[in-house]
């Protein structure tokens, strides 16, 4: 379209290879690391099995336990996430695990801590699914880009006005979707009967 075009060079990952116009998301999320016991916990209980959600934020999670087996928690912002009630599984949209009481009950003024990695910044195909941060489309490719073989460096449009007929979509993202998550970074989507220039 008439919209300027913005581009960038960035690596490009995901073990696939990618033609031009494949919607791209950016992974901004890494791994959980272990949740720490707080060095003056009275209690023993133990927090496993730590998987995150597609809501994940990078920094350091901080359970504070009000009781034997209720917690409450707050993630890098500082905001407060579903308090926990017992033990068993614990679920959020940003982080899930399972708090197993120990020998020695919790109590109130224990802490745990859960830190998240900040993700490698490279792209890859975005796909609804996945919780690394590039679910959410935020960029188009450029040039066609073979990261099969491992991370490669390729082009990407950070604004510009596209025709939709000519993207490429990751399973679970509807152009719908890549439409109202891009239009928000002036990525402008727009429907034609061809492949001539969107109106």
């Amino acid at each position: 379209g008439d919209a300027k075009l913005v581009t960038d060079s960035v690596t490009i990952t995901g073990g696939a290879a990618l033609v031009r116009g494949s919607v791209l998301g950016q992974v901004t999320v890494g791994a959980a690391a272990a949740a720490v016991a707080g060095g003056g916990n009275t209690g023993n209980g133990a927090i496993s099995a730590i998987t995150l959600g597609a809501r994940a934020k990078v920094g350091t999670y901080t359970i504070r336990f009000t009781g034997a087996t209720t917690y409450n928690v707050v993630n890098p912002f500082g905001v407060e996430l579903t308090p926990g009630y017992a033990a068993g599984a614990y679920v959020d949209p940003e982080i899930n695990w399972t708090f197993t009481a120990g020998g020695t009950a919790m109590v109130a003024g224990d802490t745990e801590t859960i830190a998240v990695a900040a993700g490698s910044g490279a792209y890859k195909l975005a796909a609804a699914a996945a919780l690394d941060g590039s679910q959410n489309p935020v960029a188009i490719l450029a040039d066609a880009a073979d990261a099969s073989g491992g991370d490669v460096t390729g082009s990407i449009y950070l604004t510009g006005e596209f025709n939709q007929r000519a993207l490429t979509l990751g399973a679970g993202i509807t152009a719908a979707a890549a439409k109202a998550a891009l239009r928000v970074l002036n990525i402008f989507i727009k429907t034609s009967n061809s492949a001539a220039d969107p109106t």
